[in-house]
């Protein structure tokens, strides 16, 4: 029989399509979309993340700030002689396994070098490995962290908490314990403003650090010594330091920080400086934190995206049900 071109559906299937009107076809074509639509609105929770939580394929790791006039001492000469030379300070951060949906483990070296002509042990002033556990939402850390100081020496356990290069995601106009490395406890970092850098909304934190005795909180060679006069000094630390943290992702994007470290009596009468450091980051690394930032899905965005899914679902889904019982069937 000739159809005119028209190819038959084989079977009973085949027989039905005929017998059906094309309206009847096109409401059963938007019941199965609006269906489809709907379960994958539905379930798209289960299967992504819901926040902007730490990317464990981050780009920008580093930060190195960078003062070009700080004074240290040479802890190799006798004399405790002061450099004033340029002296960089960089956290260097590696995301590492084991990690999955919720957390992440952290490796962190922090380095202060000094840029000078002589040989690298007397340019290295300070070197740590830090390896911790991170929750990848509220960047709070998940375990005790591991601590390397010195070439050679044995690993160290510390127990920390608080923050320290991620904040939460949505992070509020608050106040965060931050950790410090050089204490190995968390201080309070008070928020000061909200700015906008590359498009991007910031948030600023100050963290105040007075004059702190180390050798009142763990034992370290370079934390005792004595005056010529033979009266003891203690390492004094004090730091003031802004951390400038993107809201939506809770990274930190930029560090600027003040460092004063002096030797002083126990009572803290300043003798000799240790270390004078005013820390800043190049604008080319800011902007590389910035991009990785933007990277981040904004669960906000992503939440109103799936709920029109839900809705464009549930509207094909009703339209088509209404149109397989023919409520838009042509009046006889």
């Amino acid at each position: 029989m000739d159809l005119g071109g028209v190819v038959p559906f084989p079977g009973a299937a085949g027989k039905l399509c005929l017998m059906l009107p094309t309206s009847r076809l096109l409401s059963f074509l938007l019941l199965g979309v609006g269906v489809a639509l709907l379960v994958a609105g539905l379930v798209a929770p289960r299967f992504l993340p819901e926040d902007a939580r730490l990317p464990l394929d981050l780009g920008a790791t580093t930060y190195s700030l960078v003062d070009a006039e700080a004074e240290t001492r040479l802890m190799t000469d006798p004399g405790g002689r002061i450099l004033t030379s340029p002296v960089t300070h960089q956290l260097h951060m590696e995301i590492q396994n084991p990690a999955d949906e919720d957390t992440a483990t952290l490796r962190v070296g922090e380095t202060l070098m000094r840029d000078s002509q002589q040989e690298d042990l007397d340019r290295l002033i300070a070197a740590e490995v830090w390896s911790f556990g991170v929750d990848r939402r509220t960047g709070e850390f998940t375990t005790p962290a591991t601590l390397t100081d010195q070439l050679a020496s044995p690993v160290s356990t510390v127990e920390i908490d608080g923050h320290w290069l991620k904040f939460p995601t949505g992070a509020e106009q608050g106040t965060y314990e931050v950790f410090d490395p050089k204490l190995r406890e968390t201080r309070p970092a008070e928020f000061a403003e909200e700015l906008e850098m590359n498009g991007r909304t910031v948030h600023r934190y100050r963290q105040e650090i007075e004059p702190t005795n180390l050798a009142e909180l763990y034992d370290s060679p370079f934390h005792t010594i004595e005056f010529a006069e033979g009266e003891p000094g203690h390492w004094f630390y004090s730091a003031t330091r802004d951390l400038l943290v993107d809201e939506l992702s809770g990274l930190v994007v930029e560090i600027r920080e003040d460092v004063d470290s002096y030797y002083a009596t126990p009572e803290g009468e300043k003798r000799e400086q240790i270390l004078l450091f005013e820390g800043r980051m190049s604008q080319d690394q800011i902007d590389a934190h910035l991009a990785d930032a933007a990277d981040i899905r904004d669960p906000g965005t992503a939440d109103t995206i799936r709920w029109v899914v839900v809705g464009l679902g549930g509207l094909l889904a009703v339209l088509g049900l209404a149109g397989a019982f023919g409520a838009f069937g042509r009046r006889r």
